[in-house]
């Protein structure tokens, strides 16, 4: 079902799309830009020096930058969903003399499954800063 349109609205889009567009005088006050001139402000220019052929050139550069990112985050994207790729890592070759030192048992000590931390100290030593402290502070 079609709705009809409002002949308010209807008007209102004509009169935007036939009016003019109108530039607004900016003026530099030091550091700042305003619509409202202040003591010692300058008129910044507005309108676009450029040429329709050179906004056309601009417009199709844009167009084609877009569709060139697009491209390259889709492939970014298909790259990142393929697992990584498995390396194999070739050894290194051994020298002569390791024959030899077969009998020799070169295995390092397992690392714990899980890590657990230990202290230094014996349970309940104290350090010596702190005793040391306790001391100065009773003799004061």
């Amino acid at each position: 079902m079609i709705k009809p349109v409002h002949p308010a609205a209807l008007l209102l889009a004509l009169c935007a799309l036939t009016a003019p567009a109108q530039a607004q005088t900016v003026y530099r006050c030091g550091e700042s830009y305003s619509n409202q001139p202040c003591p010692g402000a300058t008129v910044i220019p507005t309108d676009d020096p450029r040429s329709a052929a050179q906004r056309a050139q601009t417009d199709a550069a844009t167009r084609r930058d877009a569709q060139s990112a697009q491209v390259l985050e889709n492939e970014r994207l298909r790259q990142e969903g393929k697992p990584a790729p498995a390396t194999i890592l070739a050894s290194p070759a051994k020298p002569a003399s390791a024959a030899a030192d077969k009998n020799v048992s070169r295995a390092k000590p397992k690392k714990p499954e899980h890590f657990t931390a230990t202290s230094p100290r014996k349970p309940g030593e104290k350090t010596a800063a702190k005793k040391k402290k306790k001391k100065k502070a009773a003799d004061a």
